[in-house]
């Protein structure tokens, strides 16, 4: 490149005075100068014919003042020619900056002071003088241009997912200030080889770290590396990348963290400061975009399918002053947050997108689901526009097609780690033999919700996890694909041990064998396992699919060792699970040896040491050793409140557990107490309405009520219920809250009223196959038939001659709580006996009780002529229903839902 220009002249808009004096000095010095005199918003990107002077320019020199630093385009101008002049020659500067109105100290990049500048108050012609002279030297030793710089070499990339290169957007000084930190120009003494980038989740420092390893990848010919990997030969540079530090760590575990060689060079990403362990010069802490970047980012992918770079779309924009008007509302609602930009822009261009305007409705007015996601968010995310980037995200997974949807599923299902496209292919192919892998990935990565990596595995970021695990929370759907990943994880462990040629490395699966394990805690993800023969027919029932699990955990012993990390995870978890299951003996031997194992390599007091003690305690408690179990939640709590302190929300967890297991040894009184603790903590840090304030509100009303406090209960327990209902918060907690006011009313009515509301959430939210929806309708058929004045409710048979004709021979008796199953049958049964007596067969009352009786024969959890039988009475049911109250009436759609339940069960309906 020979043509071109001696000088680029780069300055803000603001000082287009002094810039005017600046030129006109340069020229007269002999200079040939490029000048864009019709300026540059401090907003704009720069044009396809700046890029070009750019390039062409022998120098850039920067008016630099307290104004530059604020200008997008005068950021991305220096961000280039110091890039460009640092490939040329490290020492060789080619961007020289007249300092005016500020210090030098101030100026940043730090490269800046390269070059000896003149005084920041002399006269134009001065400092024109001396650039021309400085430039003829330049031309003398090297006459290239910017625009000859070579592109860098490909990193060695030997850590971590590596991504493709995103288009960056408004981080350009933040790149030069982690060389600055990590390459200092004065001291290098200061803080070491470590430089920190930190940030709220969603803010790009991966994406930042990442794109500083391709950029100055010349500079480690040793590679990119970290953790757990061998270092290059002595005397090569290498850059160690540590990819989010956990919240929590102390100073020796973080230093363990470190390069471990003087050769390598140090970057870290977290979400909290390390100001106390980082110098703070070498501490870069990132915030929200730039409005131009982003605008820049906003737009990406708008017009859809257009392509066209970043100044042709911002003059398309506002050539829309509308538009123009709505694209700032969501950038300013959202903070600028980088994450909640792109996905953003997924909707943008999306087909069917209507325009910035309806975009900015929906960002800044976040509906029920997004503000209960802007509460899971809250302590990863600080931030005052999280209602708008809750709404972004929840909007961004909520329009994602199926097949991209089953894709996010999955992955929610697993770790955060990368998954590989192809145990992702088998997941769904055991889940029923979906095969649009492909399809779902065009559709997530289009939407900026998924990233595939080179290697052809998958990478989602943790906050569109959350936002999957959230709203889909209760969707069998997603339980059916765990059982198939934990079917599969354990099909490829299997495979890579036993044949030594892996399907897929096993350190690529450990992430998500873990994740699967800690799957295993809640009953609410247990539920599944009774839906085994449907949903994964070779499982069969609960007890199939325990075996499953277990046979994962044999896995991980054969191929990871008997203490492995990776192997006391499922372990902790399977003992849960039997626990849940109610083999109390299995439980507590897995369990124990899993807490001694923990304590003896990481302490008593470590935090997953305490988790299996807890666990311990909690088999206790459901094996009837009350006394047992409240010592041990006693000694997690002492530990948890010395290594926390009182206030941390584990702590607070175990003093609620201890204040339940001291009410169930049958001291009130205490446990009451304790309770008022817990309640009184927990309403200082949340508030009134948060979730967990509620919840310890409410098992305080349940002692109250204990210690027969009526009155006292009803009103906490009608408080709880009505701020449930109004509060953006998951709906079963809602049927929880009022099958508790239930419990503490004296209106029949009323309380059969709340009775029916939490049964039908519990049908809509948690699906009629949950234990939880089960035992809601057993509430309800008590108080159904208690309300018929009829006979005493004693034992309850099944009768014989009910429509379908299920009889008590026909039933099976291997199901764990089959027991329970049957009572509700009988319940079910005896209701729709005496109701028909009573109403005969036509009226809306008998057609509701044979609602119910449909669904407590499909949940005999029988074979498909009980399916079918379950089908004729739910048909019969819902369409009465549907003419005596009409579509949209709440008897209606659970009566909906359970047969649309039904007729997944089993074959063709009757």
């Amino acid at each position: 490149m020979t043509d071109g220009t001696d000088v680029f002249l780069c300055y803000s808009w603001v000082d287009k005075r002094r810039a005017d004096e600046l030129y006109d000095a340069l020229t007269e010095a002999g200079l040939t100068v490029f000048q864009d005199e019709p300026g540059l918003q401090d907003y704009d990107h720069i044009s396809e014919g700046v890029d070009a002077a750019l390039r062409s320019a022998r120098v850039v020199v920067v008016l630099y003042t307290p104004s530059l630093p604020a200008s997008e385009y005068c950021r991305q101008e220096m961000h280039f020619a110091l890039l460009r002049s640092y490939r040329l020659h490290r020492s060789r500067a080619r961007v020289l900056a007249v300092i005016q109105g500020m210090d030098i100290a101030d100026v940043r990049p730090e490269r800046l002071h390269h070059w000896r500048l003149p005084r920041t108050d002399s006269d134009p012609r001065t400092i024109a003088a001396q650039i021309a002279e400085y430039v003829a030297r330049l031309g003398d030793v090297d006459s290239r241009r910017l625009g000859d710089a070579p592109d860098p070499m490909p990193a060695p990339w030997r850590t971590g997912p590596r991504r493709d290169p995103h288009e960056l957007y408004g981080r350009e000084f933040e790149l030069w200030r982690i060389h600055d930190a990590l390459f200092p120009e004065d001291d290098a003494t200061i803080g070491g080889q470590v430089a920190a980038v930190t940030g709220p989740g969603g803010e790009g420092k991966t994406m930042l770290a990442e794109q500083y390893a391709r950029l100055f990848a010349d500079d480690f010919p040793g590679g990119v590396l970290g953790p757990g990997q061998a270092v290059p030969a002595p005397g090569l540079p290498y850059l160690w990348l540590v990819d989010d530090v956990p919240d929590g760590i102390d100073l020796p575990a973080f230093k363990a963290l470190l390069a471990p060689t003087p050769e390598g060079r140090t970057l870290v990403t977290a979400r909290h400061d390390l100001q106390g362990w980082v110098h703070p010069r070498k501490h870069i802490r990132i915030g929200g975009l730039g409005r131009s970047a982003a605008l820049a980012a906003l737009t990406c992918r708008w017009p859809a399918g257009s392509g066209e770079r970043v100044a042709r779309r911002l003059q398309r924009l506002a050539e829309d002053r509308r538009e123009y008007g709505a694209a700032r509302d969501v950038v300013d609602a959202l903070g600028r947050h980088a994450l909640a930009l792109r996905l953003a822009a997924g909707l943008a261009g999306a087909p069917g997108f209507t325009g910035f305007r309806e975009l900015a409705t929906a960002v800044r007015d976040p509906d029920r689901d997004a503000l209960a996601m802007a509460e899971q968010l809250r302590p990863r995310l600080s931030t005052d526009h999280i209602g708008s980037v809750a709404a972004t995200v929840t909007l961004a997974v909520r329009e994602l097609p199926e097949a991209g949807c089953d894709l996010l599923l999955v992955t929610s299902v697993l770790g955060s780690a990368p998954v590989p496209a192809a145990l992702i292919a088998d997941i769904l192919a055991d889940a029923g033999g979906l095969d649009h892998v492909a399809t779902g990935l065009a559709e997530a990565t289009a939407r900026h919700l998924a990233e595939e990596l080179p290697d052809g595995s998958l990478l989602i970021h943790p906050m569109i996890l959350r936002a999957v695990r959230t709203l889909h929370h209760d969707d069998p759907h997603r339980q059916a694909l765990r059982l198939a990943a934990v079917d599969t994880i354990g099909a490829w462990l299997d495979a890579s041990w036993e044949r030594q040629r892996p399907i897929g490395e096993p350190a690529v699966l450990l992430p998500h064998v873990a994740a699967v394990a800690a799957g295993m805690h809640d009953i609410d993800e247990w539920h599944l396992l009774n839906e085994a023969g449907r949903v994964h027919m070779k499982l069969g029932d609960s007890r199939a699919a325990l075996d499953v699990f277990d046979r994962l955990h044999e896995v991980c012993r054969a191929g990871l060792g008997e203490n492995d990390p990776v192997t006391l995870a499922v372990r902790l978890g399977l003992g849960t699970a039997y626990g849940l299951h109610g083999d109390h003996a299995k439980a507590l031997s897995l369990l124990e040896g899993v807490h001694k194992a923990l304590a003896e390599r990481l302490g008593a007091d470590d935090p997953d040491a305490l988790t299996a003690l807890n666990n311990i305690a909690v088999v206790h408690t459901s094996a009837g050793d009350h006394e047992v179990a409240r010592d041990l939640y006693r000694q997690v709590h002492t530990a948890r409140e010395r290594r926390y302190g009182p206030g941390h929300p584990d702590t607070l967890d175990a003093l609620h557990n201890l204040a339940i297991a001291t009410g169930r040894v049958g001291d009130q009184q205490k446990a009451l107490g304790l309770k008022k603790d817990v309640y009184d903590a927990v309403r200082s840090v949340h508030g009134d309405d948060h979730e967990r304030t509620l919840d310890a509100y409410e098992s305080l009303a349940v002692t109250m009520l204990e210690l027969s406090d009526r009155d006292g209960a009803r009103r906490i327990f009608r408080q709880v219920y009505e701020q449930h209902r109004a509060a953006p918060v998951a709906r079963a907690a809602t049927a929880a809250a009022a099958e508790n006011s239930a419990a503490a009313e004296d209106d029949p009515d009323l309380v059969l009223r709340l009775l029916a509301e939490a049964y039908r959430i519990r049908v809509d939210v948690q699906g009629p196959a949950h234990p939880r929806t089960r035992r809601s309708l057993r509430s309800l058929l008590i108080g159904r038939v208690r309300g018929l004045d009829e006979a005493p409710l004693g034992a309850v048979e099944p009768t014989a001659d009910l429509p379908g004709g299920v009889l008590p021979e026909d039933i099976r008796l291997d199901a764990d709580d089959m027991d329970e199953r049957i009572e509700l049958f009988g319940l079910a049964s005896t209701y729709y006996d005496r109701q028909l007596k009573r109403s005969g067969s036509d009226s809306t009352d008998t057609a509701l009780a044979l609602c119910y009786l449909a669904h407590a024969t499909a949940a005999l959890d029988q074979m498909d002529l009980q399916f079918d039988q379950a089908w004729v009475l739910i048909d019969n049911a819902a369409e009465g229903l549907e003419d005596d109250h009409g579509p949209d009436h709440p008897d209606t759609v659970a009566a909906d839902r359970i047969r649309r339940w039904i007729a997944s069960l089993g074959g063709e309906p009757a």
